[in-house]
């Protein structure tokens, strides 16, 4: 009998994953590269790549607070 081996699901399940991360990277940033060209600002500057920079720094804090509010909302309260 033969044994069925998992290991080729999931290196296809985890090279999906890698590939949708790095769609949705490369989406973020055209995202972000269109929202600082909309406030007027000319590509490769520094006013656009700080532009850039701050929309991600700004997702990332919203990710963390998001992540906190999670985490604080999943804890079990104790028991009374």
């Amino acid at each position: 009998m033969k044994s069925f081996s998992c290991r080729p699901i999931l290196l296809l399940a985890l090279t999906a994953l890698v590939a949708g991360c790095a769609s949705s990277a490369e989406q973020l940033a055209q995202r972000n590269n269109e929202r600082c060209a909309a406030r007027g600002l000319q590509p490769n500057t520094d006013a656009f790549a700080d532009c850039v920079t701050r929309l991600d720094n700004e997702r990332d804090v919203r990710m963390q607070s998001r992540h906190r509010d999670l985490l604080e909302k999943t804890t079990v309260p104790p028991y009374r």
